[in-house]
């Protein structure tokens, strides 16, 4: 009996892999379309428009040239190539910037101790987790208002994600894959994981990774 529970454990955790590694290859594809094709389109219409001497058009110009650059930073973000190199703290900051020239939100960050370094696998483990906290509050909640706070205090980490959104009694909801992927990446990361919601109150996730425990050791 207790082999067969092992055994599907080990199944549910195989065919979670396996739909994370499908869902990081869709973003993989997206982002490289979104960069090659709608990037390129919207460069042809910039240039166009730079052909065009009409004073009126100045304003436009310049938000197509704004368009171009968000694109590219979120299809950067998507792809899994665009990560390497780069630490969790530039990634969710530079992540916040975007979110907050959407102004479909309120973003609040901020970013206590001094900053260290995770091996480059944890930190894209860690932001992919970050993207799809980020996701479900855009999806679900409802919110007007993004907190994130980032604390170091070698060798913890900890990334605190909340809203100010409508919440969920988290008993009564059935994990979607999105929950199951955050739940999966930070286990295959060794991080401590905790989300709390209430309903008409918000959601937060918290997440606490510890620098001398570190599984990934290729960087």
């Amino acid at each position: 009996m207790h082999e067969i529970k092992e055994l599907e454990q080990v199944y549910k955790q195989e065919l979670l892999k396996s739909e994370l590694e499908i869902k990081d290859q869709t973003m993989n594809n997206l982002a490289s379309e979104i960069h090659d094709h709608i990037g390129q389109m919207l460069s042809l219409i910039k240039l166009n428009l730079s052909l065009n001497p009409a004073p009126g058009l100045s304003e436009t110009k310049e938000l197509v040239s704004q368009v171009i650059k968000d694109v590219r930073n979120l299809a950067h973000s998507m792809h899994t190539d665009g990560l390497s190199n780069k630490s969790i703290h530039t990634l969710i900051e530079t992540e916040a910037d975007r979110l907050r020239k959407t102004k479909h939100f309120a973003i609040y960050f901020e970013s206590k101790g001094k900053i260290f370094a995770l091996d480059n696998q944890t930190e894209i483990f860690l932001y992919r987790i970050f993207q799809e906290c980020i996701n479900n509050t855009m999806k679900h909640a409802h919110a007007k208002n993004i907190f994130i706070e980032l604390n170091y205090s070698l060798p913890l980490l900890s990334i605190k994600i909340s809203d100010d959104g409508q919440g969920f009694q988290s008993h009564s909801v059935e994990e979607g894959l999105g929950i199951r992927s955050i739940k999966h990446r930070a286990n295959l990361i060794g991080a401590k994981l905790h989300i709390s919601s209430e309903p008409g109150v918000g959601t937060s996730t918290y997440l606490e990774v510890d620098k001398s425990n570190q599984i990934f050791h290729g960087d």
